[in-house]
């Protein structure tokens, strides 16, 4: 199987970015038709359960959104085939890391993802600041991973077994379980460890924070879901310090995006908010908290991409990312401000989008476990809603600069790629509804 998925990728390769678009896409419909159908039967080739499938069928749709944002930025440059190449390699890693079920593949391939990444912050960032945003991201991910694959081969030597589906021996003591969480809460990322998210998202391409934002970062909350099992109830020590920070933590960088006036910076920073109850309710370890997280994920995978790819829109028509400089945008381009505010809305959680339902298992999760947690989580969302307002009118609203109107023409691929960003975030819970 794994053969053939790496000739299916290799053929990808070797079509045009049109052509692999549409490949890509297809391969996603037909991975979406063949979903397992519990969490108990589940592919023994790739062993997939519905926290895979639907992760690696997350990767697919985004990647190929990351594609099609892309086609412009290939026009103009003659590296276009590498550059489509280090997205076919993400792909693969990707799918591979959320597939395999041994330990040590996992980590290989864990770590095979912040190649490609780094790679296009390093060849296609915007500005020289791209080399130290590499180095961030390059050395807290790494640092991170290092305690994992001790703990990893510790594991695998008390066990006789790399099958992180089999623990005869758990893991004991609050040691291994920080090692365990570090590299996966850096990655998620969990608030303290989320400064290299920062620069690589200013730093990074289209494409680039398009994915990192959409698939890279739920590597982390996967990985936490994977080795919970490892441990025995020794980590309960660390559960309550994490949940703590994490909820403190969002709070805090909620009210730090009313002073943000960088698009991008902004829109990354509602990316650690969002993360930071997924990680306090997967540690509560309920299943609404679980499943919660899970959606979550997906939601903020779908919504996340389509944002930035809108404050790229922007960034072409105006040569900034200021929301000091990119006013008034709802004058140079009106469809464009639909989008904004549809995607915005589902930013904040609201309905028909699964944004919504997600919200209410992780807040509802994190209420159980202590009440003394409302007003600190009433302030987040009152927060996110606050920023997501802000962006949206900072950008759309005010004087517009005459001097480039030239620039006001949207291609009906923008519209597409929009599209297909907000469908998946109602059209679920629609079918939902005509399924009861």
């Amino acid at each position: 199987m794994l053969k053939i998925f790496i000739s299916v990728q290799i053929c990808a390769l070797m079509l045009n970015w049109g052509e692999t678009v549409l490949f890509t896409t297809v391969v996603s419909f037909i991975f979406l038709l063949n979903k397992p159908i519990s969490i108990e039967h589940s592919y023994m080739s790739f062993e997939l359960d519905y926290f895979s499938w639907a992760l690696i069928l997350l990767s697919f749709w985004v990647i190929t959104l990351a594609m099609m944002s892309s086609i412009a930025n290939k026009n103009s440059n003659k590296k276009s085939k590498l550059y489509l190449f280090i997205m076919i390699c993400m792909l693969m890693s990707l799918s591979l890391t959320f597939a395999v079920s041994s330990l040590a593949s996992f980590y290989l391939l864990f770590e095979t993802c912040l190649i490609p990444i780094l790679m296009m912050i390093l060849g296609w960032g915007y500005q020289p600041e791209r080399t130290q945003a590499g180095v961030y991201l390059l050395f807290y991910t790494i640092f991170g991973s290092l305690p994992l694959l001790v703990v990893m081969l510790k594991f695998m030597s008390l066990s006789g077994s790399g099958y992180m589906f089999f623990t005869p021996t758990p893991l004991t003591g609050v040691v291994s379980a920080f090692c365990l969480f570090a590299a996966f809460l850096t990655k998620f990322p969990m608030y303290g460890v989320h400064l290299w998210l920062l620069k690589a998202h200013v730093e990074a391409p289209v494409a680039g924070s398009m994915v990192l934002a959409g698939v890279l970062l739920k590597l982390g909350g996967f990985g936490l879901i994977r080795v919970f099992p490892l441990l025995d109830s020794s980590y309960y020590v660390v559960k309550e310090l994490i949940i703590s920070v994490s909820v403190w933590g969002g709070v805090l960088i909620s009210l730090n995006c009313l002073r943000y006036t960088d698009m991008k910076l902004l829109i990354a920073s509602s990316s650690v908010v969002h993360m930071s109850t997924c990680v306090a309710a997967l540690f509560i370890m309920t299943e609404w908290g679980v499943k919660g997280c899970l959606l979550m994920m997906l939601a903020h995978g779908v919504c996340s991409s389509g944002l930035f790819f809108l404050a790229n829109t922007a960034y072409e028509r105006t040569n900034s990312r200021s929301l000091l400089v990119s006013k008034g945008l709802l004058n140079l381009a009106p469809m464009m401000s639909l989008w904004w505010f549809l995607l915005l809305a589902a930013n904040m959680a609201a309905p028909p989008t699964i944004n919504l339902a997600s919200e209410l298992m992780l807040l509802t999760s994190l209420i159980s476990w202590n009440p003394l947690s409302i007003p600190l989580l009433s302030l987040l969302a009152l927060s996110s809603v606050i920023y997501s307002i802000y962006l949206f009118s900072m950008s759309q609203h005010g004087s517009f600069n005459k001097n480039k109107s030239a620039l006001s023409c949207n291609s009906s691929l923008d519209y597409l790629n929009m599209s297909l960003h907000w469908a998946p975030l109602n059209m679920y819970i629609l079918n939902m509804m005509f399924m009861l």
